[in-house]
């Protein structure tokens, strides 16, 4: 019989076999973000990504799932609800494929969150998913951008609020604990990109920004919130700054977009 090694909390355990662990993660012993060694890829995955363990895993939420789920497989395969989203432990859905790109535009999904639907061996990250891989997903936008009548219900990507652009500033970053250099990568009127290193924000955490001079926007200051994180690039949005910081980002970004 096959044995298998755990890590949790840092500290190796095992080797126990497939039953021991499913016991111990019943007791809550170990829990689902726990890692089992997988030798088919020779390295550490998530006990939930962990294919043997997928239909307990869909047991332990607060809403399990279940065979025979309202589904809709028929169709325009974009619109298709078979897919089920991750979020604090618990699943939700089912969402079309549509949908959840609507979700990654407005930051309610993001590509770090865990998707599955049935027929899948395990929940994979959104990142690791071909249907939702940035060459998939950028050959739908070029579809739907070239269409020259389409339905507004029908609209797959909607614009963004604020027009965004390039914007090479130094910038200070702060969470009243501690001080991060930082380089803004993009801007615009709601928020920016902001290259931070070293830095272990999380979503939704407030952060305090000073933007020095570069172009034509002079140096700013706002209260932040994080809205996103791909590596070292964090996504903020402005909660608060001032009017003449806002007219001055909104003139450079309608000059930078007009000019491109």
């Amino acid at each position: 019989m096959s044995t298998y090694y755990i890590a949790s909390h840092g500290q190796q355990q095992g080797p126990y076999t497939l039953q021991e662990i499913e016991l111990q993660l019943s007791n809550q012993k170990i829990n689902w973000h726990d890692y089992i060694y997988d030798e088919k890829v020779q390295d550490w995955v998530l006990l939930m990504e962990y294919p043997h363990f997928t239909e307990l895993f869909n047991q332990s939420f607060l809403t399990p799932m279940k065979s025979g789920l309202k589904v809709v497989t028929e169709g325009d395969p974009l619109k298709q609800r078979i897919w089920f989203v991750l979020k604090q432990n618990n699943n939700y859905g089912p969402f079309s494929k549509a949908e959840l790109i609507q979700m990654l535009q407005g930051k309610t999904l993001h590509e770090f969150d865990f998707i599955w639907h049935e027929g899948m061996k395990s929940w994979k990250r959104l990142s690791d998913v071909e249907e939702f891989s940035v060459n998939e997903v950028r050959a739908l936008f070029e579809k739907f951008k070239n269409k020259k009548e389409q339905d507004p219900k029908d609209t797959l990507f909607f614009r963004r609020k604020f027009p965004r652009v390039r914007l090479n500033s130094q910038a200070i970053v702060h969470d009243k604990k501690k001080v991060y250099k930082s380089v803004g990568v993009e801007v615009s009127e709601g928020g920016a990109g902001l290259l931070i290193e070293n830095a272990s924000f999380e979503k939704d955490q407030q952060i305090y920004l000073h933007f020095k001079p570069a172009n034509e926007v002079p140096a700013f200051n706002a209260i932040c919130r994080i809205v996103s994180k791909k590596g070292n690039v964090y996504g903020v949005q402005f909660l608060k700054i001032s009017a003449v910081a806002k007219s001055s980002i909104a003139q450079y970004a309608n000059k930078a977009v007009q000019a491109a």
